[in-house]
C-alpha cells in the first residue's frame, strides 16, 4: 500500500493498462512487457493493476481482461488485478460473474471487477461482439450483482441459476464517463471509477451525480470514488513532453492508417518524424486536465490538485507509453514522489491456485 505524502491526501494509487502492442511486436512480447510493468507496480506498492477492455483498436491488446488478470495474478504476489472494465453491454452477466468468481477463488482478496458500457466500439466490432444498447447497462449490472452476491437486499434471485465456484465475490466497480453511469453506481451503493483521462470535460458533473445520488446498500457502505488520469513522468518537464509527443505521434498514425494496412506498412508509416499537425495535437492534449505530463514534481503536484478538485479516494494512473520499460519508469518516477519502495525481499510467485 502506498504511504502518501501529507500534501497528497489520497488513500491509494493504482494503474490502468491496455497491453500496448506496436506493429511487428509479437503478442507474447507485448504480454511479457505488461507482466513486467505489473511486477514493477507490485514492487512499488500500487494498490491495483487493471486492464481496460478494448476491441478493434490498433496498438491495444487488452480485449480479454479476465484472461489477462489471471496471467498477471500468477506473476505478482500482492497487487490487486482486475478489469477496468468489462464492457457489460457486450457480455452476458452470468459469464462475467463466473469468470471473476473463479478468479476470486484462485486469488482471494486480489481480484476486482470493474464494469462499464461499450462506448466508441466500431459498429462491425460491436456486431461481432453481440453488443446491446447502452440503455441495457443498469439491468445487466443488477443481474451481475445478483449472481455474485446471490441476492441484493430487497431483490429476488435470478431464477434457479446458481453461480459456479461461488465464494467471496470480488468487489464490483462501475466505470463512468458521464453522469448517468455514475448515477447507476450511486443508487446501488457501488464504488465508481471516473474515466477522467478520456472525458475530463464531464468529470465535475459526473462527480456531482455520484455524490448527490449515492445510497448506501448497507450501514457500513460509503461512497468511494477513483479517478483515472493519463501520465508521462520523466526527469524534467522537457523530457516528459518529448516522450508524450512521441506517444501522440504513434497513436495518431495507428488510428489513421488504412484498415487493411499490413504490419510492415504500419512500421514504415511510423518511421516518419513528428509532423507539425501532430505537434499541435500534443500541445492541445497537454492542456487537457485528463493528462499530466512533466517531471516528478510537476506530476505529483498535478495529482494533488486533481484529488482536491474531485475528492477522489484513489487515483488510477494510465502510463502513456508503448514500451514496457518506459511505462515502468513512469510509475517508478511518480512513486518516488509519493512513497518509499515497499518491497525489500526477493519476489516469490504465489501458487496458481490458493490453498484454503
Amino acid at each position: 500500500m502506498l504511504s502518501v505524502t501529507p500534501g497528497l491526501p489520497v488513500s491509494a494509487h493504482s494503474v490502468l493498462d491496455v497491453v500496448p502492442q506496436l506493429p511487428g511486436q509479437s503478442a507474447a512480447a507485448a504480454l511479457r512487457e505488461t507482466a513486467e510493468v505489473a511486477q514493477a507496480a507490485d514492487d512499488l506498492g500500487y494498490r491495483r493493476f487493471w486492464l481496460a477492455e478494448q476491441h478493434g483498436v490498433r496498438g491495444v491488446g487488452s480485449a480479454t481482461p479476465a484472461v489477462l488478470a489471471a496471467v498477471l495474478a500468477a506473476r505478482t504476489d500482492r497487487i490487486r488485478l482486475g478489469a477496468g472494465g468489462v464492457l457489460l453491454t457486450t457480455h452476458q452477466p452470468l459469464v462475467v460473474a463466473e469468470q471473476f468468481a473463479a478468479l476470486a477463488a484462485a486469488y482471494p482478496s486480489r481480484i476486482d471487477l470493474g464494469v462499464g458500457q461499450s462506448a466508441g466500439v466500431m459498429p462491425s466490432t460491436a456486431a461481432a461482439l453481440g453488443a446491446t444498447a447502452r440503455e441495457s447497462f443498469p439491468q445487466r449490472l443488477d443481474e451481475l450483482c445478483r449472481f455474485l452476491r446471490d441476492a441484493l437486499p430487497g431483490r429476488a434471485l435470478v431464477g434457479d441459476v446458481r453461480l459456479s465456484l461461488a465464494g467471496l465475490p470480488p468487489p464490483v466497480f462501475v466505470l463512468a464517463d458521464q453522469p448517468g453511469a455514475a448515477a447507476a453506481a450511486a443508487v446501488r451503493g457501488l464504488p465508481v471509477v471516473l474515466a477522467h483521462h478520456q472525458a475530463a470535460a464531464t468529470t465535475a458533473a459526473t462527480v456531482a451525480a455520484y455524490q448527490d445520488q449515492f445510497k448506501a446498500s448497507a450501514p457500513t457502505v460509503k461512497p468511494y470514488l477513483a479517478v483515472t488520469v493519463g501520465v508521462v513522468a520523466a526527469d524534467s518537464d522537457e523530457d516528459a513532453i518529448v516522450r508524450f509527443a512521441e506517444y501522440v505521434r504513434v497513436t495518431t498514425r495507428l488510428a489513421s492508417a488504412a484498415p487493411r494496412a499490413t504490419p510492415a506498412e504500419l512500421m514504415e508509416l511510423l518511421d516518419a518524424p513528428l509532423t507539425g499537425r501532430e505537434r499541435g495535437k500534443a500541445e492541445r492534449l497537454l492542456d487537457d486536465p485528463g493528462h499530466l505530463v512533466g517531471s516528478r514534481a510537476t506530476v505529483v503536484s498535478g495529482l494533488g490538485k486533481l484529488v482536491a478538485a474531485t475528492g477522489a479516494d484513489e487515483v488510477m494512473l494510465a502510463p502513456l507509453a508503448f514500451d514496457g520499460l518506459m511505462r515502468s519508469a513512469i510509475l517508478r518516477t511518480i512513486a518516488g514522489g509519493l512513497t518509499r519502495t515497499v518491497r525489500t525481499v526477493p519476489r516469490h510467485a504465489p501458487p496458481l491456485i490458493a490453498t484454503a
